[in-house]
C-alpha cells in the first residue's frame, strides 16, 4: 500500500496534469480564434473580399466564409470559456494537493502554468520605462486601477468576436440569398454565443472594477 506521502504525490501529479491539459487546451482555442478573427476582418478591411480565403488546403469564397463564421466564433468562444471554467477548478485542484503535498501553496497560476497564452503574456505588459518589472499574482489580489486594465481583455476579445460574428451575418445575406433556414442558424449560433459571453464578461467587469477577492466573480 502507497503512503501518504506518496498518495498526495500521485493527487499532486493528477491535479497538475489536468491542468496543464487544461491549458493546452485553452491556448489552441484561443489562438485559433483570435488568428480566425483578424485574417476575417484583414480580408475584409482590405478590400480583398472577392478573393478566396485559404484555410490550408480548404479554399473558400468569402461569402462562404461570412456563412460559416457565425458556427466558427461560436464554437471556438464556447471552447475559450470552457476551459476558462475548467482552468478555475483544475487550478483550485492544484492548490489543494500542493497544501497536503508541500505544506504551502502557489501564490499564482503562472507559477504552474506551463503552457502559458497570449493573453498570459499581455496581462504582464508595462508603460511606464521606470516601473519594476511586475511579478504576476492572481486576480483576487486588491490592485490599483490602472493594475485592473488587463481585466477587459476577455471581455473585450468576447465582444470582437460577437461584433464578427453580427458582421457576418450582415455580409452574408447581403452577398447572397441563403436559405431562410441558414439564416435562422446563423442567428441561432449568434445568441447563443451572447448568452454564454454574458457571464464571462460580467465577472471581467466585475473584476475590473475592484471587486473583493470574496465575491462570486472570482470563484
Amino acid at each position: 500500500m502507497p503512503s501518504e506521502d506518496q498518495k498526495a504525490k500521485i493527487k499532486f501529479d493528477l491535479a497538475n496534469a489536468n491542468l496543464q491539459s487544461v491549458s493546452r487546451a485553452q491556448a489552441l482555442y484561443l489562438t485559433t480564434l483570435i488568428v480566425y478573427i483578424c485574417v476575417v476582418w484583414a480580408k475584409f478591411l482590405t478590400g480583398s473580399s472577392a478573393e478566396q480565403l485559404h484555410f490550408g488546403w480548404l479554399e473558400l469564397k468569402m461569402d462562404a466564409v461570412w456563412a460559416v463564421t457565425p458556427v466558427v466564433t461560436m464554437v471556438l468562444t464556447l471552447a475559450v470559456i470552457g476551459t476558462l471554467n475548467a482552468t478555475l477548478s483544475a487550478y483550485g485542484a492544484v492548490q489543494g494537493a500542493a497544501v497536503a503535498l508541500l505544506e504551502d501553496d502557489f501564490e499564482s497560476l503562472f507559477e504552474v502554468d506551463t503552457h502559458k497564452n497570449v493573453i498570459d503574456y499581455l496581462v504582464l505588459l508595462q508603460i511606464l520605462p521606470w516601473g519594476k518589472t511586475r511579478k504576476p499574482i492572481d486576480p483576487g489580489h486588491r490592485q490599483t486601477f490602472w493594475l485592473r486594465t488587463h481585466h477587459l481583455i476577455f471581455p473585450i476579445l468576447f465582444l470582437l468576436s460577437l461584433g464578427t460574428s453580427w458582421w457576418a451575418i450582415h455580409e452574408s445575406f447581403s452577398l447572397t440569398q441563403h436559405l431562410s433556414f441558414f439564416r435562422v442558424f446563423d442567428w441561432i449560433c449568434f445568441w447563443i454565443q451572447t448568452l454564454f459571453s454574458v457571464r464571462p464578461m460580467y465577472r471581467w467587469f466585475c473584476r475590473f472594477a475592484g471587486a473583493k477577492e470574496s465575491s462570486d466573480c472570482y470563484h
